[in-house]
């Protein structure tokens, strides 16, 4: 019994996945190797016992140069709708690559800079006297920085998350 709930969705997948794969005369180990995975993930994504993560459906797509929302939802064993799902594939340009490795340097540099400034407010802290720590508004002011910096942090994360997932885009192609 499969371990994925049986859609149309997930049967047209998995069945375009083991097409595209023999379209390009490729083992399951060799698709595994280009896309970073092993053989028997393709074969649980071959047989619909599990479905790929969203950045190996990116470099599935890329290498078989067709759309996710094809690779998916049309069956591509259908002459027409393969040729339809590959003038419908844009793929991604090497500007993109450097771009994104400028946007990881930045991103680097501006969680670099965040940390920073924890650190000298840290420092500056505990450079204070006990009474101007303990004063209500230096704590109102603690609190908002300390609010600021989580907040920061958060974004930052999130930014880096979005960059490794653009980057599963460009790795694909």
């Amino acid at each position: 019994m499969s371990l994925v709930k049986e859609t149309k969705d997930t049967i047209l997948l998995h069945r375009n996945i083991r097409f595209l794969r023999k379209q390009l005369k490729l083992s399951q180990e060799e698709l595994g190797k280009r896309i970073g995975l092993n053989r028997g993930n393709i074969a649980s994504y071959e047989n619909g016992s599990a479905e790929p993560k969203i950045c190996n459906l990116l470099k599935l797509s890329n290498l078989f140069g067709v759309p996710i929302l094809d690779l998916t939802k049309r069956d591509l064993s259908v002459e027409d709708n393969l040729q339809a799902a590959n003038e419908h594939y844009e793929a991604p340009s090497a500007n993109e690559a450097e771009l994104l490795g400028q946007f990881t340097k930045r991103a680097e540099e501006l969680l670099n800079v965040i940390n920073s400034i924890h650190t000298c407010f840290e420092y500056k802290t505990n450079s204070l006297d006990e009474s101007t720590r303990a004063s209500k508004s230096y704590q109102m002011a603690a609190m908002k920085f300390e609010e600021l910096y989580d907040a920061s942090e958060e974004l930052a994360g999130n930014h880096k998350a979005l960059i490794d997932f653009v980057k599963c885009h460009i790795k694909g192609k």
